[in-house]
């Protein structure tokens, strides 16, 4: 293979990784504008591993927050006591369990993108 092939292959093969990584950096960017302020210094530049993690944690809370929302709504739907309808839902993951279900549950992460003081705390402390 000639040298400037090779030459071309490289700077080819290098513009690819550079779109790549340029792609994953704004992925990241996008995550870290999405998470509510109470959650990371939005003056400071977090580094990308505490984004992720953050996030990670982020959608953890919002999907502990909907199946709670869908427990409620069962239980004004049926009429069973929370502690009834929490532990039927404990392992299941969020869904909509009518049409008043899925509004609130589409309502709630429009209304929980942007968490206020205790939904944070409650969020920074496992709940």
């Amino acid at each position: 293979m000639s040298l400037e092939k090779r030459r071309r292959r490289r700077e080819s093969h290098n513009a690819v990784e550079r779109r790549r990584r340029d792609n994953i950096n704004d992925r990241i960017h996008d995550l870290f504008k999405l998470l509510p302020h109470d959650i990371v210094d939005a003056n400071a530049k977090p580094n990308k591993g505490v984004i992720l993690k953050k996030s990670v944690e982020y959608i953890h809370y919002l999907n502990q927050k909907i199946v709670a929302q869908n427990a409620r709504i069962h239980e004004l739907e049926t009429g069973m006591s929370p502690s009834a309808v929490g532990h039927h839902q404990h392992h299941q993951q969020p869904q909509a369990s009518s049409g008043l279900a899925a509004m609130l549950a589409g309502a709630a992460s429009i209304n929980s993108s942007r968490p206020q003081g205790n939904d944070v705390n409650m969020m920074n402390s496992g709940l």
